[in-house]
């Protein structure tokens, strides 16, 4: 599990160092300022097609095989970046990032399956904590190279840093993480038809879990999408204070999702903890228009950013928990492509809003509709309540018939 935790952390460390430089590679490729959300939705594009696609391969051929392909093609996403001259290519540089970044679902399916049931929410949050420490150590790093130096080199050897980064966890992938699925399960799922992604939205259960997904993530990521310009325009904060937000946000999650979710799902299930987290980053979201200074914003977003960190990998548990041992990466494909969807939908509903009303209300609404998701996981416990009694019944049925 240290093995797999150490190769997320190198390869979202590469994408991190992405985010900061970004808006400065659309400029110097000749995009406009305003068309750099289109540009950032295409990776979420991309990951949305991509995390399907892995996750179903990776039950049929193995882990191990999909991820290093797939670190292989994060790097070849970031040297794309580095000769990126114009729109065309740095979109097409953005595209197979996200594709590459679908290999998300393949991590968490190699987790779940060297984990049980009783210590798989631990696994999946020390998992999410190396997403977390990724996005904090990233965007510092991928600052750091490229300096002052906002059009040329700088930006260069940060699309190079980056891909070194996924190289390393390439070759690390290749020494030392061996295969997690048996033989066996492989072959089973082989045989059995290729799920398809509408599959599991008609699934109940996985279909409430799922649906909740696309609502709470598109929710989360209005804020997400919003904060930045909201902090400069309301609080006029600068580029390097809100860095040190955005630390200090992730450093909440990776404090949650390490020491607190495992416990707290043991105490309380996986599915009340996800309606708590629903509610804590939907009132952090209603809150944080109201914060008039940096002190009550850290309130805010530090209860936004507790609930956001129990969500992905309480999510991702419910979803193994009610998909077989054949489909789990198949499942938690369709998962992640649930959730690439909300962080599609979420930035560009926030820009609507935002164009006929201020920078609040995606705030607000966003925090109305996350509390609709609540309703969605319940429905999930009750369907996962009658299927266990029904199983039961069969159970009980089977044994006196013998």
């Amino acid at each position: 599990m240290f093995t797999l935790f150490i190769i997320v952390f190198l390869d979202l460390i590469g994408f991190g160092m992405i985010i900061p430089v970004f808006p400065f590679y659309a400029e110097r490729t000749g995009v406009d300022p305003a068309s750099v959300i289109f540009f950032l939705g295409l990776y979420s594009l991309g990951q949305l097609v991509g995390s399907p696609i892995w996750g179903t391969l990776s039950d049929r051929i193995g882990r191990r095989p999909v991820l290093l392909i797939t670190l292989l093609g994060n790097a070849a996403a970031s040297v794309m970046l580095a000769f990126a001259d114009s729109g065309f290519t740095l979109g097409l540089s953005r595209v197979a990032a996200g594709l590459a970044a679908g290999n998300v679902a393949t991590a968490y399916a190699y987790a779940t399956d060297i984990t049980t049931d009783a210590t798989r929410p631990k696994a999946l949050g020390l998992l999410g904590s190396a997403f977390g420490l990724g996005f904090i150590a990233g965007p510092a790093l991928g600052g750091l190279l490229a300096g002052n130096d906002a059009g040329g080199d700088g930006l260069v050897r940060v699309a190079w840093g980056a891909a070194v980064m996924s190289l390393i966890a390439f070759v690390l992938t290749l020494v030392r993480l061996p295969e997690s699925l048996s033989q066996q399960t492989r072959e089973t799922s082989r045989s059995r038809p290729r799920p398809k992604l509408a599959e599991y939205f008609t699934r109940d259960g996985l279909r409430q879990v799922l649906m909740t997904t696309v609502v709470v993530i598109a929710a989360v990521a209005m804020l997400q999408s919003t904060l930045a310009l909201w902090a400069a325009e309301d609080l006029n904060m600068g580029p390097r204070t809100l860095g040190w937000v955005y630390m200090f946000v992730g450093i909440v999650s990776v404090i949650v999702q390490v020491w607190l979710t495992g416990p707290l799902t043991k105490r309380f299930g996986a599915y009340t903890l996800a309606q708590v987290g629903i509610v804590l980053a939907g009132v952090g979201m209603f809150a944080v228009p109201f914060s008039a200074q940096l002190a009550p914003l850290l309130v805010a977003l530090g209860v936004f950013g507790v609930g956001s960190a129990i969500l992905n990998p309480t999510f991702g548990n419910l979803v193994a928990g009610l998909a077989g041992a054949h489909e789990r990466g198949a499942a938690l494909g369709a998962y992640q492509s649930a959730a690439s969807l909300g962080r599609v939908v979420g930035p560009f509903t926030a820009s609507g809003i935002a164009l006929v009303s201020n920078l609040s209300w995606p705030f607000w609404i966003g925090a109305v509709v996350s509390l609709g998701g609540i309703g969605l996981v319940r429905g999930a416990e009750r369907q996962a309540e009658r299927t266990r009694i029904d199983d039961a019944d069969r159970s009980v049925r089977s044994g006196a018939s013998e």
